[in-house]
């Protein structure tokens, strides 16, 4: 129905006001109801017709002011003007018709030029609420759609970046998301021959916008894990590819893990985050992991660098990584949390098996999560040394089509290969055509990865696995290796590869030869017990795996033999 006429509701108890109030609005061109006191309007209101209820402000029964609450109350949060009808002069008593939900006065008697400027007023109020409901239905509609959109883009979003990894039990992880969507990611992956590359992220701005970058990252995160890369290649390949695709003004700060349960090693490449905790049994105070690295996605390939940080670790040992919403944090008082409240916690203060319960503490009763302004994240590992040993329970079956293979090939690395390629994860994936080998992976890249690490390591650089007798060892042991590859300039590793099966299971065979000067194989023991030392532990495992190992006379070429069934 048009605005310019009205439905008007009138309620007077004085019969010769309402029929000249009601004559008056007529003549204006609106249509009009009567009613002779308040009861009577309460009866006859409609709120899905009724567009002006003029009510006069004494009347027996139920006055106007009682008439006016209760017609609110029916109007279910439409807006219906209330205007009064009253020759009462006093405040007070225009006040209270104000407080009740009162529009306007209509004064005794009446003057028609007044009654019909303050129509002409009302219209338009109502001609502007009308626009505004229909704005707000639109916007309604739009919010509902808007949501749902999101809902289904965060079920994507939790689908790519969420591995079933992080249910292990040595990880404790958890979230405070500043919006529906959270800026900060943390990722966890099993390495095919066991241990697990983990990354938390933090990326700029909020809410879908930040979100969005953990998209790539994670599909690059995931996927070259899977196949075997090392972190040192994951880590620029995903910065390049964030490079080519962010907004100039977005970067993610990360810091990326790998445990490497062989070594007992943590090697940690932190780019931006807040300095990482190392809680060894051996110290009070827990080590800072700090950044040496610009973010990840601010500069391009060529500027890219990476530098990391290694640590030995023995079973029981832990590690915290935080994104920097908790360094930012303020607390209910205006202040610093990270100034006030993290002191106990870097100080080594702080129970080990509690952190995780004790941050999560601090962070509510100081206030933190009723008013944070950034994504908050967490990532606690307990850490051991069989952390992914048993991945393929984890892993989803591949379906083996049980079809005979039959092959052999050969791939030659010389020195600058060396220096820039690693060949394992190119070589498992020709290995893994083999259909009944696919459910084996794990342990055909243990073997390969122990087989090429030492003849890269102890062949071609000619390092010696003593440096790693003691917790600095490590750390020097791989600075070495680094240095000496950088500057390789002569050596070779020939890799040889050999597969037959049938219907019922199948052999592989692998030999690997290097430049170096060999060994003396007479020492070598293929038992675990056969030695104590953590870093002597590679041929024992390969002894445990495999049918057959054997060592040319000089020492510098060594073959495998690995045999499966279904």
């Amino acid at each position: 129905m048009s605005l310019v006429s009205l439905n008007i509701l009138i309620a007077d108890d004085n019969p010769s006001d309402r029929l000249l109030l009601k004559a008056m609005l007529s003549g204006l061109g609106h249509n009009v109801e009567v009613a002779e006191d308040g009861l009577e309007a309460i009866e006859k209101f409609d709120p899905e017709s009724t567009q002006l209820v003029c009510l006069d402000v004494v009347m027996p029964e139920c006055d106007g002011l009682e008439a006016a609450i209760k017609i609110q109350e029916m109007s279910r949060g439409r807006f219906i003007p209330i205007v009064f009808l009253s020759g009462l002069s006093d405040t007070s008593s225009l006040v209270n018709c104000l407080k009740v939900g009162g529009s306007d006065f209509i004064s005794k008697p009446f003057n028609l030029v007044l009654i019909a400027a303050k129509l002409d007023a009302i219209i338009r109020i109502l001609s502007l609420q009308k626009t505004l409901e229909s704005q707000r239905d639109k916007l309604s509609s739009y919010n509902e759609q808007l949501i749902h959109e999101q809902e289904v883009a965060k079920v994507v979003y939790e689908n790519i970046t969420h591995s079933n990894c992080l249910s292990d039990p040595c990880l404790n992880t958890f979230y405070y998301g500043h919006h529906l969507f959270n800026g900060d990611v943390i990722l966890a992956a099993y390495k095919p021959n066991g241990g697990m590359h983990l990354l938390i992220g933090d990326f700029t701005g909020h809410g879908l916008s930040a979100a969005i970058g953990a998209l790539p990252l994670a599909d690059i995160f995931f996927e070259w894990t899977r196949k075997g890369f090392l972190m040192r290649q994951i880590v620029p390949e995903i910065n390049r590819r964030l490079k080519a695709i962010l907004p100039a003004d977005m970067f993610c700060s990360a810091l990326f893990v790998d445990i490497n349960i062989t070594d007992k090693t943590l090697e940690v490449w932190n780019g931006g985050l807040p300095d990482a905790l190392f809680f060894s049994q051996r110290q009070k105070k827990p080590q800072p992991l700090v950044s040496h690295n610009l973010p990840l996605g601010i500069v391009a390939e060529s500027e890219f660098t990476y530098s990391t940080e290694i640590v030995s670790f023995e079973n029981g040992d832990s590690f915290l990584a935080w994104s920097d919403g908790i360094y930012e944090a303020i607390d209910s008082k205006g202040l610093m949390f990270s100034e006030y409240q993290l002191n106990s916690l870097v100080e080594g203060r702080v129970e080990v098996g509690d952190i995780m319960p004790w941050l999560r503490r601090k962070l509510e009763t100081e206030g933190v999560l009723d008013s944070s302004h950034d994504d908050i994240s967490c990532l606690k590992i307990d850490l051991h040394d069989a952390i992914g040993v048993e991945q393929e329970s984890n892993q989803d079956k591949v379906a083996d089509l049980d079809m005979p293979s039959d092959f052999s090939f050969e791939y030659t690395l010389n020195a600058d290969s060396l220096k820039n390629t690693d060949p394992l994860p190119y070589i498992l994936q020709i290995i893994m055509t083999v259909s009944g080998l696919k459910r084996y992976s794990g342990q055909v890249f243990m073997m390969l990865s122990e087989l090429y690490s030492n003849a890269l390591e102890h062949g071609v650089l000619q390092l010696n696995s003593k440096l790693k007798a003691t917790n600095d060892g490590f750390v020097l042991y791989y600075m070495e290796r680094e240095t000496r590859l950088s500057t390789l300039e002569t050596g070779f590793i020939r890799i040889k590869v050999s597969i037959s099966s049938d219907e019922v299971g199948g052999l592989l065979s692998i030999e690997l030869e290097d430049s170096g000067d060999g060994f003396d194989t007479s020492k070598v023991g293929l038992k675990l017990e056969d030695s104590d030392e953590l870093y002597n532990r590679g041929l024992p495992l390969l002894g445990q795996l495999c049918k057959s190992i054997t060592f040319s006379e000089k020492g510098n070429q060594v073959g495998i033999q690995y045999q499966w069934d279904k």
